[in-house]
């Protein structure tokens, strides 16, 4: 065997090492883990608990599942259970912009959900259409719209 001819031998194996390296590294979709989020409702409100869902999988579809708010971790690591999927419950205590974050083996996905101030509104009966009441509010309503 001449030495060109184990040359040309060992450059072919290391092109076959390399291609192989490219193709892993080529193709990350196949190890995503984080495929979706979600938080349930449409009209967030503080004080309210919502339920973050995160939708993983790939090859790092069993690790723990990381949610976050802002930057700030909203409770402890989860397992995906059942397979594929994890969930963790929310209370937003500010209104604005949150950015819900989800991490499981190095990837991430985020959505921005608009949470709005808490309805204000007393503990009383919200059926009643009377303006009096025994209460300063219901007296000073009552005054200024002729009630008595």
């Amino acid at each position: 065997m001449t030495s060109l001819s184990i040359i040309r031998r060992g450059a072919g194996a290391g092109l076959t090492a390399l291609a192989a390296a490219v193709t892993v590294l080529a193709a990350p979709s196949a190890y995503a883990a984080v495929q979706s989020v979600s938080v349930e409702g449409s009209d967030h409100k503080v004080g309210t608990t919502y339920t973050i869902t995160a939708e993983v999988g790939g090859a790092s579809g069993g690790l723990l599942v990381y949610f976050s708010d802002n930057g700030e971790f909203i409770g402890g690591p989860k397992v995906p259970w059942p397979p594929g999927s994890a969930t963790i419950e929310w209370k937003p205590s500010t209104p604005g912009q949150h950015i819900i974050t989800v991490e499981q083996g190095g990837t991430t996905k985020s959505i921005v959900v608009e949470v709005s101030k808490a309805s204000s509104g007393g503990t009383g009966s919200s059926g009643s259409s009377s303006l009096s009441g025994t209460g300063s509010a219901g007296k000073l309503l009552g005054g200024l719209l002729g009630s008595s």
